[in-house]
């Protein structure tokens, strides 16, 4: 009896992996998704600062002003930088701001990004590849250093892929 519900749990298993298994190769391409598994799109010549947020955490909405504007602004990461926000705790994507559109966050985004609280903030290239992780909000003078030191480490990778 014991090894009937042993194979009957492995079989179950195994045959639970299997249908999570199976995703298009679009969406394991894909680097952040939205709410319903659609790739969110990303610059193949810029790094993306992605931001997790809850529009319930004030902190998180004290921080989206200073990103925007450092990142916007400020002619040393204005063309080599976007912003884009990801929201935890709402099923609407807002993309009324180009210059830092808001999505909906689909779990699956969690894997590759671990998120212990919000605000936390990613720099990543267009392949995910992560320059730098910035967990809870930071003044701006430490935001401009992160970007800066992001950004020399991108411009080191290029150029190493260059040769």
């Amino acid at each position: 009896m014991k090894k009937i519900i042993a194979f009957l749990v492995i079989f179950s298993l195994i045959t639970a992996c299997k249908e999570q298994v199976n995703i298009d190769k679009q969406t394991a391409k894909a680097v952040l998704l939205t709410k319903d598994d659609r790739p969110i799109p990303l610059p193949k010549d810029k790094l993306i600062v992605v931001n997790f947020f809850a529009y319930s955490c004030t902190t998180c909405m004290k921080e989206m002003p200073v990103l925007k504007k450092v990142i916007t602004q400020d002619p040393k990461f204005k063309d080599k930088f976007v912003i884009i926000g990801i929201a935890i705790d709402s099923d609407k994507d807002d993309l009324s701001d180009p210059l830092f559109p808001k999505y909906a966050n689909n779990r699956k985004n969690f894997v590759r990004f671990p998120v212990p609280g919000t605000p936390t903030t990613y720099i990543i290239d267009y392949t995910g590849k992560k320059y730098a992780v910035i967990y809870g909000a930071m003044p701006e003078e430490q935001l401009r250093k992160v970007l800066t030191e992001a950004l020399q480490k991108y411009e080191k990778q290029k150029e190493k892929n260059e040769k």
